[in-house]
């Protein structure tokens, strides 16, 4: 009897574990087991669809379609599929898989990772095998940070119909990175030509991370500068002044330790030490102020067209946590210098009339604009011996501030200039003018003729010179005349 109870026991026992395994889908009920079929076919194929939305937070994810919005959408973003080394069609595999994390998720070797760019709908899609999969978004849009890594296991069950579903559908949430920007903070009365050294500041956002809270720490942090067109950013021709953190008014020095100078392109990774810091500044800006130089004299980037001539450098930040999570930005076109060049020529008139086959010659200095009245220059003049009617050697930046021109050679038949000339060299003018390929033309006045003075002067001619010497003969005799008189009565 005792037996007999005892093999009931275990065959109930049995037929309940069997129909607990039933439903996790792993095992099938009702036919011999030497022919049972998997309840997972592992050659069944599945969809998984990637539709991810801006915003820290959003949906519950259960798997489900039709919860994608489109005012959401993501402008652009790449992710990649990697299969892990689970087989979901045994129970230990499965069960293996489901206590898997993304850090402690073990790659296949096969088949090789998968990467897709999102298309015009904001969406994309990946065909797939049962196993687990781990999803990471390779690069995000402009401003934002990437999607945390997440798992997805395959097959996965509807929670409506309780039937695998042919399509998985993921919704990874992209939280906005911050704004990078950068402005040229070169001192605005110098005006810069070939050889200059220029100055710009770098600020870029700190991020909070979204599992801070969970003891996320950041891993890496970078920025770095790219120039283009004449600027020259590299260890050759530039320095990092300094990094602070900015919270408001309020400035924070970091030491040398905090970062390392990098190379292509140049800027400052942060340290562990650094990393600490920005840790506990979660909120507020990194700010990195660094130099540059523009190409110098006989450089080949002159010898491009003059719509070349433009000084630019974008900036970039990017960073990425111990737990996965990555962003960064690079400047928007707006958020950058774009700093035109061109030539100069000095055209010398009297009123409307063209006098540059008078021979005169000019000097450009940066204009000492907080003086008041009278135009004022300020500095050395960047240009020197330019002659009328002559176009530069070398071109100037248009940094919308102004240039004053000084005459150092009279035109011929003319008085020497005494005023100095202040003229605009703004972007507008520039960039028009490199655009036709031609000189940015400025206009100096000379209205006063030599002839004009000279007929103000005693005449030097003829009976004015009889007169002279008359005058002259009656002043000598009268003097020897007393100093004779004088002898005399001594």
């Amino acid at each position: 009897m005792f037996t007999t109870n005892n093999k009931l026991v275990r065959k109930g026992m049995a037929l309940a574990a069997a129909l607990g395994m039933s439903a996790l889908g792993l095992v099938a009920i009702g036919a011999p087991g030497a022919s049972a079929a998997p309840a997972i076919d592992k050659d069944q194929e599945f969809t998984i669809s990637v539709e991810p939305q801006v915003g820290e937070t959003g949906v519950t994810a259960d798997g489900k379609s039709g919860k994608f919005d489109e005012n959401k959408k993501l402008s652009s973003g790449t992710f990649k599929l990697e299969k892990g080394d689970y087989d979901v069609t045994t129970t230990a595999g499965y069960n293996e898989a489901t206590k898997a994390t993304t850090a402690t998720f073990k790659l296949a070797t096969s088949p090789a990772p998968e990467t897709k760019d999102l298309d015009a709908s904001g969406k994309t899609s990946f065909t797939v095998k049962p196993g687990l999969y781990r999803l990471t978004q390779t690069k995000a849009p402009t401003g934002s940070k990437a999607a945390l890594p997440s798992l997805i296991l395959i097959p996965m069950t509807d929670p409506d119909t309780g039937t695998w579903m042919d399509t998985v559908t993921v919704y990874p949430k992209n939280g906005s990175a911050g704004k990078i920007t950068k402005k040229d903070i070169t001192a605005k009365d110098q005006v810069v030509k070939p050889g200059s050294e220029m100055k710009f500041e770098i600020e870029s956002p700190i991020p909070t991370l979204t599992a801070k809270a969970d003891g996320d720490k950041l891993k890496s942090y970078k920025v770095t500068d790219t120039p283009s067109g004449p600027l020259k950013v590299d260890s050759t021709n530039s320095k990092i002044e300094k990094v602070e953190i900015v919270d408001g008014a309020t400035t924070t020095a970091l030491v040398t330790t905090d970062y390392t100078v990098v190379e292509n392109p140049y800027g400052i990774q942060l340290t562990a030490d650094g990393l600490a810091k920005l840790d506990d500044n979660s909120g507020k800006t990194l700010r990195v102020t660094l130099t540059g130089k523009v190409a110098p004299k006989g450089d080949e980037v002159w010898q491009k067209e003059a719509s070349e001539w433009v000084i630019k450098n974008k900036a970039a930040y990017n960073y990425d946590s111990e737990k996965g999570e990555n962003g960064g930005s690079e400047t928007d076109p707006q958020d950058q210098p774009d700093i035109p060049m061109a030539k100069l020529k000095v055209n010398n008139k009297d009123g409307q009339t063209s006098i540059n086959d008078k021979n005169a010659e000019f000097s450009v200095y940066a204009c000492d604009d907080a003086a008041t009245g009278d135009a004022s220059t300020k500095g050395e003049a960047i240009l020197t011996g330019l002659k009328a009617g002559k176009v530069s050697d070398e071109p100037l930046a248009a940094r919308d501030n102004n240039l004053c021109i000084v005459q150092t050679k009279a035109p011929e038949g003319y008085e020497l200039g005494s005023a100095v000339q202040k003229v605009g060299f703004d972007k507008t003018a520039v960039k028009a003018a490199a655009d036709a390929k031609k000189a940015v033309e400025v206009e100096y006045q000379n209205t006063l003729k030599s002839s004009d003075i000279l007929s103000k002067l005693p005449l030097t001619g003829g009976a004015g010179i009889a007169l002279f010497l008359i005058v002259a003969a009656g002043l000598l005799g009268g003097a020897y005349y007393y100093a004779r008189r004088n002898r005399v009565r001594a």
